[in-house]
């Protein structure tokens, strides 16, 4: 039971947000736009589809001051749930109190008249041991312990925000084990895809330099290895995975990749009874649809609407396609600065996903990366961060916050990982002042080493 697992105060605050919501006929949800956001809102309208309620869905892209506050002031006296975002933002919306926040970024504590639900406020380590997605989940099995069945968008969501990284922690580690008994996990290479080409091929995360992206290059190489490219990889004998794994390590270390990577190359995938996609594929369905503007069609899906699922798939097959050509595109264009690098993206989507993949896989583990979009009034600001950095002092979250303000803007997140939106034209004083804050917070930069 749920109350056997959190602090009892945690409990009870889920508890009086779920009695809230009971006592509601139309609720809305406001998720954010991105894959644990979209995984939390496959959650929440799923759980209050069961209760007999009906809802609104919708997300949240910018998370500056009034942008914020007109978002959430669309309906003013709709119950209004907001997930994966909010406790940071709850300071621009005092005036309304019908509201129930559950998130797990840095926040600062303001006069929100309504719910707060923030797992840092009980120790919970909002980067590695819960998101969105968790809380979401929470709230769901606050509501009724039968949700538990919606355990795999839990995972997913965790493996979006990139929390399952050497294997679940925290909060994470202990709903899984909870309400995990009956997940099949198989211990394999971290791919997705019918067979070995399209997972290699596709794969973005890990992202293999000169293999993903380029199937005659991946054909060559798995023949080279003497493994069948056709071969399903949950299929693969121990001694074809301990080849491949052996192979795709030395491949990742040569292209920049550090040990948190290289972490990444095996993983447990994770599959469910009745579904047709393991976690790792529902988290990347989701996140794909979000980033090509169907954030709505995988909720949808897995609603129970089995119409659309070509069309969730073929969208997923888009995002895939532009993140590996935006990704060696942008990588020939990356400027470097003492304390950071930083790179225009050609989409505002696209510039986090790209960020990811290029500090994980392709650029050395000295500096964290800032992606640029440049619309038409403002500019949208990702930032990713190395482990081995943040375990030294850098928090991008207080950075993109503080920086972003110097300019005009506003921005946060995580400490490895966070946004802003700043006003045009001011990139390059932008890219001055992270530059200075990155320095102060870490020291003077050292020389790139592989970490122990």
């Amino acid at each position: 039971m749920l109350k056997d697992l959190i602090d009892r105060k945690f409990y009870s605050l889920l508890n009086e947000a779920a009695e809230k919501i009971r006592q509601e006929q139309f609720i809305r949800v406001l998720a954010h736009y991105d894959g644990d956001g979209g995984n939390s809102a496959i959650i929440l309208t799923t759980a209050l589809k069961r209760l007999g309620k009906r809802f609104h869905l919708g997300y949240i892209k910018n998370l500056e001051g009034s942008a914020f506050h007109s978002r959430v002031g669309e309906f003013p006296d709709m119950l209004t749930v907001i997930v994966d975002a909010g406790s940071d933002q709850s300071r621009f919306i005092e005036d309304f109190k019908n509201v129930i926040i559950l998130d797990h970024h840095f926040y600062t504590p303001g006069k929100f008249p309504g719910i707060n639900i923030n797992a840092r406020d009980f120790g919970i380590d909002g980067t590695r041991g819960a998101c969105g997605s968790t809380m979401a989940f929470l709230m769901a099995l606050a509501l009724d312990e039968k949700n538990s069945d919606l355990i795999p968008f839990m995972m997913a969501g965790a493996i979006a925000d990139k929390q399952d990284i050497g294997g679940f922690s925290e909060l994470n580690e202990v709903l899984v084990r909870e309400y995990g008994k009956n997940v099949k996990r198989i211990r394999t290479l971290n791919l997705e895809g019918t067979d070995l080409l399209d997972g290699i091929t596709y794969s973005t995360d890990p992202f293999f330099l000169d293999l993903t992206g380029k199937p005659e290059a991946t054909e060559e190489f798995l023949t080279g290895q003497g493994i069948d490219p056709r071969k399903h990889i949950s299929s693969l004998t121990e001694d074809e995975k301990r080849t491949l794994t052996v192979s795709l390590s030395l491949r990742l270390i040569s292209q920049n990749a550090g040990i948190e990577a290289l972490r990444y190359l095996e993983n447990d995938l994770s599959f469910f009874e009745g579904m047709d996609f393991s976690a790792k594929e529902i988290s990347s369905i989701v996140d794909g649809n979000a980033k090509v503007g169907q954030n709505s069609l995988p909720v949808i899906y897995f609603l129970g609407q089995q119409s659309v699922k070509n069309e969730v798939l073929n969208n997923w097959r888009i995002f895939k396609t532009k993140l590996i050509e935006y990704t060696y595109r942008t990588l020939k264009d990356v400027y470097e600065e003492s304390a950071i690098r930083y790179f225009y993206a050609p989409e505002s989507e696209m510039a986090g996903a790209i960020g990811g993949v290029l500090m994980l896989y392709l650029l050395k583990q000295d500096k964290p990366v800032i992606g640029f979009n440049v619309g038409a009034y403002d500019t949208k600001v990702s930032s990713r961060g190395p482990r081995q950095l943040v375990r030294k002092g850098l928090n991008l979250s207080k950075i993109m916050g503080a920086a972003s303000a110097e300019v005009g803007g506003s921005g946060g997140g995580h400490d490895i990982a966070a946004g802003a939106v700043i006003p045009r034209g001011k990139e390059k004083q932008f890219v001055e002042i992270v530059n200075r804050m990155v320095a102060d917070q870490i020291g003077k930069v050292a020389p790139f080493q592989v970490e122990q």
